[in-house]
């Protein structure tokens, strides 16, 4: 069972079918989701993040506890770290161990992005982080530099593990140039796609994109396209016209069986990050593109986990989160021919294959739910096709 919000993000939008009511029941094959109201608006500010937050905390209680009745673990994931806290509190009063998994390191990422600036909030949101992590018997995290963040903050940092964001190698698999649909569809003849795909936050630096576009604008072959939506959506394209930026595009979200066609028919797949997303963040979508053979070219931090995953992997470039100029001269060699693309992708696809593969990731997790299931005695794997577990994601 599992206990979550009405479906929102990254539009920040309830989806169209959740309306009038507070509660949903739903079917996910063998998972029974429960899903409670909470506030949501488009392009948040503090106020609607903090009213956010509280509804979907009070109105999720009833259903942490029908989650949590007759199990043995919780599994909490965080952010929302107000609602991770009130399910580890939960958790606790009902006696059960408590597995927490953090996907962004909070308050920190809030903080250091600039989204959270009032001290009593942030004195009150590091008090709930540091209890979360006390309360946790194991905490799981996507990479070595959010494992030291966290580490930070809690005095038994041998509990804390990472299992980074995985992909399903199946699913990925790149698409030959003549039946990609993505380039069929979007991109016409002749012209070199640089792709930015998944979630429009802050996090995601497009002001960064939109200042590249601008120095390449006489570059009539080479054309962005912004797939995706999220908070800072209208600001993107607000600014996109006050530029006068005829090559970019936006779309939003693509069909799910386009994924791999988009990764891989782009020219250039952009993985944008601010400076500040060191050690709080890891891209789901930087593994994804990997995944499906994407030519990356990643503007990051030289020392942000996404920085070392590219240059370990030999998979792709990167370049200055603050530097458009840079970004445009990558962009540029890779079109002209600088860079041995065919190498790159090879090389991203099989390092992710070999290290986010779904089934190597969570195999010993699985194992050790078995053996939990089995009474503290391991069990065999039970063969099952990786394209059968849930599918890669794009943040």
């Amino acid at each position: 069972r599992v206990a979550t919000a009405f479906p929102y993000y990254p539009e920040w939008r309830i989806y169209p079918g959740y309306e009038g009511s507070l509660w949903r029941e739903e079917r996910l094959g063998d998972i029974k989701v429960l899903r409670a109201w909470h506030h949501a608006t488009e392009a948040p500010r503090a106020f609607s993040r903090i009213a956010h937050e509280l509804s979907l905390c009070l109105l999720s209680i009833p259903n942490i506890v029908r989650a949590l009745r007759g199990a043995s673990t919780a599994y909490i994931v965080s952010p929302d770290l107000a609602l991770a806290w009130v399910a580890s509190a939960i958790a606790g009063v009902m006696r059960k161990r408590r597995v927490l998994f953090v996907q962004d390191v909070m308050p920190d990422a809030a903080i250091e992005l600039g989204m959270l600036r009032n001290p009593v909030l942030i004195a009150v949101s590091r008090h709930l982080a540091r209890a979360l992590y006390a309360a946790a018997d194991e905490i799981y995290t996507l990479g070595n530099g959010m494992r030291r963040r966290i580490g930070e903050a809690t005095s038994a940092p041998e509990k804390i593990r990472v299992v980074p964001n995985t992909i399903d190698a199946i699913e990925l698999a790149p698409v030959a140039v003549e039946a990609n649909r993505f380039r069929k569809q979007f991109v016409p003849e002749g012209i070199f796609a640089v792709v930015h795909a998944g979630n429009m936050g802050e996090k995601q630096n497009l002001p960064l994109l939109l200042r590249t576009a601008a120095l390449l604008r006489d570059e009539p072959d080479i054309h962005f396209f912004v797939i995706g939506d999220g908070a800072v959506r209208d600001a993107f394209l607000r600014q996109k016209r006050e530029m006068g930026l005829e090559n970019v595009t936006h779309a939003g979200f693509l069909g799910r069986e386009l994924l791999p066609d988009m990764l891989c028919g782009a020219d250039v797949f952009l993985v944008s990050q601010v400076p500040e997303a060191i050690d709080i963040v890891v891209p789901s979508k930087l593994v994804t593109a990997m995944g499906a053979g994407a030519m990356v070219v990643a503007a990051c931090a030289p020392h942000s986990e996404t920085g070392e995953i590219v240059s370990a992997s030999g998979g792709g470039i990167t370049t200055s989160p603050e530097d458009e100029s840079a970004l445009a001269r990558s962009i540029l060699s890779v079109r002209d021919g600088e860079v041995d693309t065919a190498r790159c992708r090879r090389n991203a696809r099989d390092y992710a294959v070999k290290h986010f593969s779904r089934r190597e990731v969570y195999g010993p997790i699985a194992d050790s739910l078995r053996a939990a299931a089995n009474g503290g005695h391991p069990s065999p794997r039970q063969p099952e096709a990786e394209s059968a577990l849930p599918g890669a994601a794009l943040d």
